[in-house]
């Protein structure tokens, strides 16, 4: 079972981390456009700080997720990287849980929102779309792919807290104390 999560997260992550490459290119490619019609033409765009921002948004959500994937996001060192091996990833364990259970309550409690969001539409896009397709959408979206990534790093936490792995030296100095 395990393999399977570790197999769909990481497709999820493939997926996440072309669409984020692929909307960078676009708000690169948004923002020399603009510049050049800008310029050149005098003629700007009348969307493209509207997209841009939106695109940002949706970048941020997706590195969101990247980073918890990739076990990126911002680590505070302190006592635990002191403790012995089992209570270490006791440690992580319960920061994931409450990871999971934070997401969990954030999807739940997304579909509301939602609908209230998609009452108000775009402003200046070439075509009018529910906001909520540039705020909560983005989000549940990103939520669920980390409570995915966050239940696994669960799972192997707790794995590892159970049945620590028996090269670890500092579990086998803690195994020579107790003889």
């Amino acid at each position: 079972m395990l393999d399977v999560l570790r197999t769909v997260s990481r497709w999820i992550g493939r997926v996440e981390m072309a669409l984020a490459a692929a909307i960078l290119i676009g708000i690169v490619l948004m923002i020399l456009v603009q510049v050049a019609l800008n310029a050149g033409l005098g003629n700007p765009i009348a969307w493209e700080q509207e997209g841009g921002a939106y695109a940002l948004v949706w970048l941020t959500f997706l590195g969101a997720s990247i980073g918890l994937k990739q076990m990126r996001h911002v680590k505070v060192v302190s006592f635990v990287g002191h403790l012995p091996p089992r209570a270490r990833e006791a440690v992580r364990a319960a920061v994931h849980a409450g990871v999971v259970w934070t997401l969990w309550t954030l999807l739940r409690e997304l579909g509301p929102i939602m609908e209230i969001e998609s009452r108000s539409t775009t402003i200046a896009l070439p075509i009018d779309l529910p906001r909520s397709t540039f705020f909560s959408l983005p989000l549940m979206l990103a939520s669920g792919s980390m409570l995915l990534t966050a239940t696994l790093h669960f799972i192997e936490a707790v794995g590892r807290a159970v049945s620590p792995a028996p090269d670890d030296p500092r579990e086998a100095d803690d195994r020579s104390m107790e003889s």
